[in-house]
């Protein structure tokens, strides 16, 4: 289920300290981690991510966990009543002079492979957080919109923090924050810089106009084009008999 939150002018996202779990949690969280490393890509990474305790129109509390607490509770359910991790990630809704933005990842990553969405997308870091605590998210945004698609601030126009998408899974609660902001090139523009991105994220970069939005979304239904449709309905850009959102 996919909820949408109108943010304050004044959001924010703030820091708290890090949650500790009994040992036999540890354990269990230990065993399926070293599981995941045994069967899954080389590139699995245990990096920092940012969990949500609690969350409204005006901010989001939470603190930094590590990955494998997050594959742990996917790969087994009966976790989330303990560890309850409530990832935190960024999300851009983009859109260019030929449409809204969507990019499908590549079939390596470890989460969603081959799955198209909206992007950038990515997870919050440690090093973002100053001021008190609270995090400097356009900041984050720009990082992941270079990292991804080779962009600097200079290309987009109009960007704003645009609202909170929480989407609820047998596994848990995910947290996105949303970008929104326009990008003053073609489609084709949008491509090359894609080209020489850092980050090899995303196989394919393609901008979808709106009288063929319906259409992609029905195509490419998976849980992130859910989250688009859900974005894309509530600012109007699907017809009124669309099933997508």
């Amino acid at each position: 289920m996919v909820a949408i939150l109108n943010l304050s002018p004044t959001f924010q996202i703030v820091q708290e300290e890090r949650r500790v779990f009994e040992l036999e949690v540890e354990m269990r969280v230990e065993e399926l981690w070293q599981a995941a490393l045994s069967t899954m890509s080389s590139r699995l990474f245990n990096g920092p991510i940012f969990c949500a305790t609690d969350y409204n129109e005006r901010e989001i509390r939470g603190y930094f966990s590590e990955y494998r607490y997050l594959m742990a509770q996917i790969m087994d359910p009966r976790l989330k009543m303990v560890l309850n991790i409530k990832p935190v990630s960024l999300l851009g809704f983009l859109t260019c002079r030929d449409g809204v933005l969507f990019g499908r990842r590549q079939s390596w990553v470890a989460t969603r492979p081959g799955q198209w969405g909206f992007l950038p997308s990515g997870l919050l870091r440690p090093d973002l957080f100053a001021n008190q605590g609270k995090v400097d998210y356009v900041k984050a945004f720009l990082i992941h919109l270079k990292e991804e698609l080779n962009m600097e601030a200079h290309f987009l126009s109009d960007l704003s923090v645009h609202s909170l998408v929480v989407d609820k899974t047998v596994e848990g609660e995910n947290l996105s924050l949303v970008m929104r902001a326009d990008i003053a090139l073609s489609s084709l523009g949008v491509k090359k810089e894609h080209l020489n991105a850092p980050d090899d994220e995303y196989d394919e970069v393609i901008a979808v106009p709106p009288e063929g939005l319906d259409a992609f979304l029905a195509d490419k239904s998976n849980r992130d084009m859910g989250i688009a449709g859900a974005l894309l309905a509530r600012e109007s850009y699907l017809s009124l008999e669309s099933d997508c959102a």
